[in-house]
């Protein structure tokens, strides 16, 4: 790449109102990334020149000098590109709606429906094509570009990208940094002071060890609670990075059963485990765990768009850094640099005894020769019994979406540990309605 200028960064999904304002605030206010051209690469042009005129208005108003481009032409935008950031959702809502009605006719209300559970698998098979034919485009245009991936679900389409091409790939959360915001409340520390050990897979990591100001950190937690539960103490509850809320009952719960922190966004974590999000939607109540409908994501949605224009005519503050890391990793990557953060990677022995080529979810190390995974050794038995399972399913799904192999995908659907309370030829059932439903997006099994 060039450091006469900046580099070319392309933003797959770039009439994204959700992701689009954010990234591209975090790369205006990077002064290392000055000159950069950024393509905006959306199906839908008019979103994407509606992000391409934010980016006008903030590097304007903060004096910075880039270059945007809002375009659905994807041929010329990878040609020559060094980082192409992902950020898309193949079918939008309106396959989403499939995704969260048909598992309710079979006791499963799931909360989010991006990740794990009937949702996350129908997702899988829809996205992995469209992944599939990005990789094969960006490795043939631009073979040295990164690819910066925040789509879910995470672990799928990380190795997606991963198992096509010979591309970097990374796959981008801000899960853990909920749980380090929570460590934060309680303790009344900074960021700075945190030591953290975790592993896991995406949305359902597990705090193994950590150190608050060089000390242990889970017998502290012990004497800071006494005998109040993490729900007490965090009584008022927090608000993610997308607006969403989370009382963490069932990350106190979890806690309290198992002995270690999990991710403190309890609508993620109680997709991963029986009992929270079946039988019946009364099951949600106990944690007080509330569903993203369909109908509420296009309201925020709706606000969304409506916050990108209020903040292209001026009407609102630039937005701070935010606590996202793709900025920081392109950084590490054209200075090279040593950046350590969360990464999502297929597991090479970075987690000794989860399932090898599954992507899991680690610190990692970001420099010039790429991403690599931090290794954290074994998870305790207890904790991998938890997590391996999602591990099996993720590799089986992807398999199956690869090949256009029915069967295969039938068989991992039937593995996840949110079907348990269904019997098989239930499942199945379940199954053939969200593909027959999908269908014009699963052109692999056609």
């Amino acid at each position: 790449m060039s450091r006469k200028t900046g580099p070319r960064v392309v933003m797959v999904g770039g009439g994204s109102y959700n992701w689009c304002p954010k990234l591209l605030s975090d790369l205006v206010q990077t002064p290392e990334l000055e000159g950069s051209e950024i393509l905006l690469l959306d199906p839908n042009l008019k979103a994407a020149r509606q992000i391409e005129a934010l980016g006008n208005a903030l590097a304007r108003r903060l004096g910075k000098r880039f270059a945007f481009q809002a375009t659905r032409n994807a041929t010329s935008a990878f040609r020559g590109a060094d980082f192409v950031i992902v950020t898309i959702s193949t079918g939008g809502l309106r396959a989403m709606a499939h995704d969260l009605a048909i598992p309710e006719k079979y006791g499963i209300f799931q909360t989010v429906g991006d990740t794990v559970g009937p949702g996350g698998w129908s997702r899988s098979l829809r996205n992995v094509p469209v992944f599939v034919r990005l990789a094969t485009q960006i490795e043939k245009l631009a073979p040295h570009a990164v690819v910066l991936n925040y789509t879910n679900p995470m672990a799928t389409l990380t190795g997606t990208v991963a198992a096509v091409s010979s591309l970097r790939v990374v796959g981008l959360c801000h899960g853990v940094f909920s749980t380090y915001g929570m460590l934060q409340r309680i303790f009344g520390i900074r960021e700075q002071d945190l030591a953290v050990r975790f592993a896991g897979v995406n949305h359902f990591f597990w705090v193994l060890d950590f150190k608050v100001k060089g000390k242990p950190g889970y017998p502290a937690l012990r004497r800071k609670l006494g005998r109040r539960t993490l729900a007490q103490v965090l009584s008022e509850g927090e608000t993610d990075a997308h607006g969403f809320s989370s009382r963490h009952m069932l990350c106190s719960e979890l806690y309290a059963q198992y002995g270690y922190l999990t991710y403190a966004g309890d609508r993620h974590t109680c997709e991963f485990l029986p009992g929270y999000i079946t039988p019946d939607a009364a099951a949600l109540g106990k944690f007080n765990l509330v569903r993203t409908s369909v109908e509420s994501r296009a309201q925020k949605l709706k606000a969304a768009r409506a916050r990108t224009l209020a903040l292209t005519k001026g009407k609102l503050e630039v937005p701070h850094r935010s606590r996202e890391t793709a900025v920081d990793m392109i950084v590490a990557l054209i200075q090279n640099r040593s950046f350590v953060d969360v990464v999502n990677l297929p597991n090479v022995g970075q987690v000794d005894n989860l399932p090898r080529g599954a992507v899991v979810e680690t610190l990692g190390l970001v420099d010039q020769l790429g991403f690599r995974a931090i290794s954290v050794g074994s998870m305790p038995a207890l904790l991998q019994q938890l997590v391996e399972p999602h591990c099996v399913c993720q590799k089986m799904t992807l398999e199956a979406a690869l090949a256009g192999n029915k069967a295969l995908a039938m068989e991992a659907l039937m593995l996840d540990p949110v079907c348990a309370h269904l019997a098989p030829s239930q499942i199945r059932a379940m199954g053939n309605e969200l593909l027959a439903a999908t269908k014009q997006w699963l052109p692999q099994f056609r």
